[in-house]
């Protein structure tokens, strides 16, 4: 989790390219963290690979299906990275939905239909 953080903390500093390594690297450590995938998503929908993005918020969701810290704050993010990535990709009608249920979940975050860096930490 360290090098998750330490990640978002890079992205959040505008150097996506060291934040992407930390991610990387922190799969390398453990292939099954869905917080590495998690935040990939998100530096992907930043960084205009929507794609690639969907792919991450795939595994990262399939990886929390059964886990406890399946929280609504975290439902909102999986969400709203779909969304937004859908979005990006050009099919907003399918991203509005999701984006507006992120909103519904928690407005403190989803309000700007954005997640930064700072935010999903």
């Amino acid at each position: 989790m360290r090098l998750v953080l330490t990640g978002l903390d890079e992205d959040q500093a505008l150097h996506p390219a060291r934040a992407l390594a930390l991610y990387e690297r922190a799969l390398q450590v453990d292939p099954n963290n869905p917080f590495a995938y998690l935040a990939l998503a998100r530096h992907h929908v930043d960084g205009a690979d929507p794609e690639q993005a969907l792919a991450f918020l795939d595994k990262a969701d399939a990886l929390l299906a059964d886990s406890e810290v399946r929280s609504p704050g975290l439902e909102a993010d999986l969400l709203g990275i779909r969304g937004s990535a859908l979005q990006a990709s050009g099919r907003v009608r399918s991203a509005l939905p999701l984006l507006e249920e992120a909103r519904r979940l928690s407005p403190s975050v989803w309000d700007d239909a954005r997640l930064d860096a700072r935010e999903l930490r």
